[in-house]
């Protein structure tokens, strides 16, 4: 009897162990990566902050023509595999919400690949109804990592510039800076 009350008690612990997993944590609460790689939430920040401003751009410098805006790929420039594409995302989402159109010209095979399929299958698509933009929005992510008083200070700058595609001007460029202190391995690494 003992023993089969001990293996019984053995048996909870063990699957009581088993069944404890990752812990859910907020999404709204602010957090600092130990390696000071930039955040999902510092990312979406970071572009309602800067699309909104391209939006004050455009309202303070109509273009006659009306905007269209390709957002190219951010390129990573750091250590860190940074979701570059939550970025993206929400830039997309803050100039839509500014009435600003947004075209996502990566995906133009597929497009124009679809419209082929449809006029073969007697359909009205056409690639003359493809919007092209008249502007660029290209951003980078740079960093630079340093030690201060012996701790692990990571900068990481997200870059980000308005290009007119009819000029090649920089019609308007932003910057969004963050410096963390990284957890480190005292004298191991660099």
């Amino acid at each position: 009897m003992l023993r089969i009350l001990f293996i019984l008690t053995l048996s909870i612990f063990f699957f009581q162990d088993c069944a404890s997993g990752g812990k859910r944590l907020d999404d709204t609460e602010d957090r600092v990566s130990d390696s000071g790689g930039l955040t999902r939430q510092e990312l979406e920040l970071a572009a309602i902050k800067i699309g909104k401003d391209v939006i004050v751009h455009f309202k303070k410098n109509p273009n006659p023509k009306g905007v269209a805006l390709a957002i190219l790929q951010t390129k990573n420039d750091t250590s860190e595999q940074i979701p570059t594409e939550v970025f993206e995302n929400a830039l997309v989402a803050t100039m839509l919400s500014g009435k600003i159109s947004t075209i996502r010209t990566d995906k133009r095979a597929e497009q124009l690949k679809e419209i082929k399929l449809s006029q073969q299958l007697g359909t009205d698509l056409s690639a003359a109804n493809l919007k092209s933009p008249n502007y660029f929005i290209r951003t980078s992510i740079d960093e630079n990592m340093f030690r201060s008083g012996g701790d692990k200070i990571v900068e990481q700058v997200l870059n980000v510039e308005l290009l007119s595609i009819e000029t090649g001007e920089v019609a308007f460029s932003n910057k969004q800076t963050y410096r963390k202190q990284a957890v480190s391995n005292r004298g191991v690494g660099w």
